[in-house]
C-alpha cells in the first residue's frame, strides 16, 4: 500500500512540472461588438461569445493582415482561440481572427 502511495506521489510530482497543451478551438459567427481588448461574436445558435484580444492576435481579411479596428459589426468571422484556465473562469484568447 505504501509503495502505491509513493508511486502515485512521484507520478503526480513528475506531471506537475509538465504543461498540458490544449489545442486551439475554432468559433464562427458575426461580429456583435469589437474593441482593442475584446471581440464579441454571435454564433449560429444566437449566443454571444466574448474573446480577449491582445498584441499577439492576428486579424486577417482574406490573406491581408488588418487592425482590429478594421472589423465592423455584422462582419462574418472565424476565430481560432487559445483556452486558458484561471482560478475562477476559463479565458478564451483570440489567436487569429479571419474576416470573410
Amino acid at each position: 500500500m505504501l509503495m502505491r502511495f509513493v508511486a502515485l506521489l512521484m507520478a503526480t510530482w513528475l506531471l506537475a512540472g509538465q504543461e498540458v497543451t490544449i489545442p486551439l478551438a475554432t468559433f464562427s459567427g458575426s461580429v456583435h461588438g469589437v474593441s482593442s481588448k475584446l471581440i464579441t461574436i454571435e454564433n449560429s445558435d444566437g449566443n454571444l461569445v466574448d474573446f480577449e484580444v491582445n498584441r499577439k492576435t492576428r486579424v486577417m481579411r482574406g490573406k491581408k493582415q488588418i487592425s482590429i479596428s478594421g472589423l465592423a459589426t455584422g462582419d462574418s468571422v472565424t476565430i481560432e482561440v487559445k483556452q486558458e484556465r484561471s482560478r475562477y473562469k476559463q479565458i478564451l484568447t483570440a489567436v487569429t481572427i479571419t474576416a470573410q
